[in-house]
């Protein structure tokens, strides 16, 4: 599994962009975390807006680029989410999973990339 933690929460208003070149511009207010994990640290930068996440079981998606030593999630409203909450990148979470063979999937490639980096 591959694990790692929230440690920023911010609301946003509709229509700011996030992340570099604002790939992704929030369509409704809405909150995001920033997880510190990044293409640096072997996550695909092929999930830019395409990836998810776990929290508390939750999926949140991947919103803007995936950044050298970060990336950002939209946290849907059903969840409350502060710094320091853990975040499965790769793995299970209550009541579900994210696979390699999903990652692979959405970053084009195949999962034993996703191990090695």
């Amino acid at each position: 599994s591959f694990h790692s933690e929230v440690v920023h929460v911010q609301r946003l208003e509709a229509g700011e962009g996030i992340g570099y070149g604002s790939t992704y511009v929030t369509p409704e207010p809405m909150t995001i975390a920033t997880i510190p994990v990044g293409y640096a640290d072997g996550y695909p930068r092929s999930l830019s807006n395409r990836g998810t996440v776990l929290i508390h079981g939750t999926r949140c998606p991947v919103v803007g680029r995936i950044c050298m030593d970060q990336f950002m999630v939209a946290v849907p409203d059903t969840i409350t989410v502060q710094p320091g909450d853990k975040v499965v990148l790769l793995g299970s979470q209550g009541h579900e999973s994210i696979s390699a063979l999903e990652i692979a999937a959405l970053a084009s490639t195949i999962p034993y990339e996703i191990f090695c980096g």
